[in-house]
């Protein structure tokens, strides 16, 4: 039996740390509860997805890594990025007293980006999310999969981000809401949308949410190509996410599902 209380985390927090995800995951191997929550203001060795590095300032994001229990079987986590991304969309849509800018939107992108889309159509990426996991044994000495779930939100609009990255626009929650968004106003709703969720993805998977998370994906319908090291490999027309996870991909000829997430996304 792995852990279904909806709100079971603990927190965590750190002025300065390397990485929350480096050091939760040291702390999941050590025997560390379900539910344990790490949360930093100034993340000195932050990590992206291949290999990036994750740049966030001081005060103006949301550096935060959860920890939660799976049976031991890695193939059953397909499309847990996915749902960690609609988790985080959703719990911002429903915040309590927020007013939403008009013209603005908030969503998603495959495998692991959260996107903004401004009044003029350009899309600026406002969050990440990295997956890392370790098997262990449990309590009882049955073996089960120690799952890190790392999550970084620009929250406050800050040049010193923005000037730091060259490969994409950036932007901020606070270009979505008339309120003041801060790391602190959102960790919460986020944690509590999460665990509720992450309680039923242990038993369903991901393929009962494919369907929303395609209705928030902000390139469904764009052509777009998949890359590997600089290498096109596919091009065609993106048809969002299938139940298993993988990215749909329509060619002249057929539509091609993309699994790995070690490929990159690019609109074309």
């Amino acid at each position: 039996m792995y852990p279904q209380n909806p709100h079971p985390f603990q927190i965590q927090r750190f002025e300065t740390c390397d990485s929350t995800n480096h050091r939760l995951l040291e702390a999941a191997e050590a025997g560390a509860s379900n539910g344990l929550v790490y949360v930093t203001r100034q993340q000195l060795a932050g990590r992206g997805r291949r290999g990036r590095q994750w740049i966030a300032s001081p005060g103006t994001s949301l550096t935060c890594s959860l920890l939660w229990v799976f049976p031991p079987d890695p193939a059953r986590l397909q499309g847990l990025s996915l749902l960690v991304g609609l988790a985080v969309v959703r719990a911002l849509e429903t915040r309590a007293g927020a007013i939403r800018k008009p013209g603005i939107t908030l969503g998603l992108k495959w495998p692991n980006d959260l996107l903004i889309r401004r009044s003029d159509g350009t899309d600026a990426k406002a969050g990440g999310i990295l997956i890392e996991s370790a098997m262990r044994r449990g309590v009882a000495g049955a073996r089960e999969l120690a799952v890190v779930i790392g999550i970084g939100l620009n929250c406050i609009p800050d040049t010193s981000v923005s000037d730091a990255v060259d490969y994409q626009p950036v932007g901020a929650l606070s270009e979505l809401f008339a309120d003041p968004v801060t790391p602190d106003t959102v960790l919460q709703p986020i944690l509590e949308t999460l665990t509720q969720m992450l309680g039923d993805f242990a038993v369903t998977g991901f393929a009962p949410y494919a369907e929303a998370w395609n209705a928030h994906n902000l390139w469904q319908g764009q052509p777009v190509e998949i890359r590997e090291d600089n290498k096109v490999l596919l091009q065609g027309r993106c048809e969002g996410v299938a139940v298993s996870g993988a990215l749909r991909v329509s060619t002249p000829s057929s539509v091609e599902e993309v699994i790995s997430g070690d490929v990159s996304l690019r609109r074309v």
